[in-house]
């Protein structure tokens, strides 16, 4: 199966991911949600609770201690085994690395 390479904003490999591994983290829409808004974060870094505010805001039935929850136990870990994140739960900091073939698939499945 292809390995395709994570990298930093050096252009650094960090890690690689599989084909089955994007199709699974992108399989569920609140994380393709969450993969969009880590790919928008300026500098790849922002803070678990700044993250679930930029989720939570444009949808009033929703809320910032909801997607805080659902980042810390589900969204977060996913994407951290997979290496597209480097998630710190006791600080709450996440830093993000890009994968090309993840925001290609990403921008097919779910092109707004």
């Amino acid at each position: 199966m292809t390995e395709f390479p994570i990298t930093d904003n050096d252009g650094l490999v960090q890690s690689t991911c599989k084909t089955d591994e994007i199709l699974r983290l992108l399989a569920d829409a609140s994380r393709r949600r969450v993969v969009v808004s880590l790919e928008n974060v300026e500098k790849n870094r922002i803070h678990r609770e700044q993250l679930a505010q930029r989720l939570a805001l444009p949808h009033e039935d929703e809320t910032i201690s909801g997607w805080e929850r659902a980042l810390h136990y589900i969204h977060l870990p996913l994407l951290a085994d997979t290496g597209l994140i480097e998630y710190d739960r006791q600080e709450g900091t996440i830093r993000h690395y890009h994968c090309e073939r993840l925001s290609d698939v990403l921008a097919a499945v779910d092109p707004e």
